[in-house]
């Protein structure tokens, strides 16, 4: 072999090698870096306490503590299904979702379990009742009565009954229909729509529905004679107690806690709003914050802490320790609307987060549908102030998605949230 000849030969071989080391150890890392939503100037959201240039770390596989999961799942023989990050559940407007775990066996022959997450939703136009999981794509209709116009749901937390609320064809005025599943008559294991809803009509004074942390009950806020009254009973209103009465008529309520009510003044940017506690046995309620334009509060499950935003011509997100009466800005800036806390980490939550914040007054401007965000959803830890990118919508969707009424199943596998934009309801994979 000439020299020049094993000269060229040994150049390519190191070539390839080093392109080779090139890719498994540089540029195809598992952790990538996103650009620090700071970069929109509308939103001012500037982590702290954080190196590297401004920029914001996570993991493509992992993100913060969570506990990565495996999404590729056998169909039951048909094939390997791999389910998207972000999913969209169902393209026509829904009326409220709640997810359930359970037990299952995979196939037949197998002796194992698995868990399976279970949601239900009701159709916006129609009524009807449809339920999805996350072990394969498919969406299933199992229930046709229909109730038109249903404009929200509260489910109890075996998914076998449910609260809907919904417009009377020929005033507009609200009903509230306390509604059970039962199976139909005709119900086999093949049938396509193997339950029917039967129930009664519940007191027409209801404005505002909450339901307890065990979802076994219900706060309801009505409208008697001028006052608001809060009453606690189980979901057909049976067993009602009577546990404040207060001048104040428009208001946000929660159930946060189990000995926990938070009652809310609606919020509007050109106003001072307020927020109280009232305990779900003696009724005695306490002031926890006052004095706040465009007020909106969110209670963590222990009853401790407390997120809420201000509003006006800019938004203002905040965590306040109601033991001291001490508020932390948070490093995003969001309509706490947007927002929900874990129940099984008491100081985690979840936000959807605009990347821009339009001109306007808020909340007044989002809530009637004025101004429309395009959001990022962020996980918070307020104990270490640390945020982590769970997804940005736009890029996994290819759309804009104002996320709202936000909700965890049980396990805090999945987030569950609505498009304001179209009232199309999407889940998200939080450990992918």
């Amino acid at each position: 072999m000439k020299k020049s000849t094993l000269i060229i030969s040994i150049i390519i071989i190191l070539a390839v090698i080093g392109g080779i080391f090139y890719w498994f150890f540089i540029y195809n890392k598992t952790n990538t870096v996103v650009d620090d939503p700071s970069s929109t100037t509308g939103n001012k959201f500037n982590p702290i306490n954080r190196g590297g240039n401004g920029r914001v770390a996570t993991s493509t596989n992992n993100n913060g503590n969570r506990n990565a999961t495996s999404t590729t799942i056998n169909n039951n023989g048909g094939g390997i299904v791999k389910l998207p990050k972000l999913r969209l559940i169902s393209a026509n407007p829904v009326a409220g979702m709640f997810a359930s775990s359970t037990k299952i066996k995979p196939s037949t022959t197998s002796s194992t379990t698995i868990d399976q997450t279970i949601l239900r939703f009701i159709d916006r136009g129609t009524g009807h009742i449809y339920q999805a999981n996350d072990l394969n794509l498919n969406i299933e209709k199992i229930s046709n009565t229909t109730l038109p116009k249903i404009y929200e749901a509260y489910w109890n937390k075996n998914l076998t009954a449910f609260i809907a609320r919904y417009l009377k064809s020929s005033d507009d005025s609200i009903i509230n229909f306390y509604a059970e599943m039962r199976k139909t008559a005709t119900s086999t294991a093949s049938s396509t729509t193997p339950y029917e809803i039967k129930g009664k009509y519940l007191s027409p004074n209801i404005t505002e529905i909450a339901i307890s942390p065990a979802a076994d009950k219900i706060f309801t806020w009505n409208i008697e004679n001028g006052k608001g009254i809060g009453y606690i009973s189980a979901f057909d209103e049976k067993s009602k107690v009577k546990i404040i009465e207060t001048p104040l008529n428009q208001v946000n309520i929660d159930w946060p806690e189990t000995s926990t009510v938070l009652i809310t003044t609606k919020g509007s940017g050109v106003a001072n709003g307020y927020a109280y506690s009232a305990n779900t046995k003696t009724g005695d309620s306490t002031k926890i914050i006052g004095n706040i334009v465009g007020l909106s509060a969110k209670m963590s499950s222990d009853g401790k802490k407390l997120i809420y935003s201000s509003g006006g011509t800019s938004i203002s997100t905040k965590i306040l320790d109601i033991k001291t009466s001490t508020s932390t800005e948070v490093i995003f800036s969001t309509l706490v609307d947007k927002c929900v806390w874990s129940k099984l980490n008491i100081n985690e939550l979840f936000c959807a987060v605009p990347t821009d914040l339009p001109n306007g007054i808020y909340p007044d401007d989002w809530y009637r549908g004025a101004i429309s965000f395009n959001d990022k959803i962020w996980s918070l830890d307020i104990t270490t102030g640390e945020v982590h990118l769970m997804a940005n919508l736009l890029t996994l969707s290819n759309r804009s998605i104002d996320a709202t009424q936000l909700t965890l199943d049980p396990k805090e596998n999945y987030l569950y949230f609505i498009n304001k934009d179209d009232l199309s309801l999407w889940s998200l994979d939080l450990n992918q």
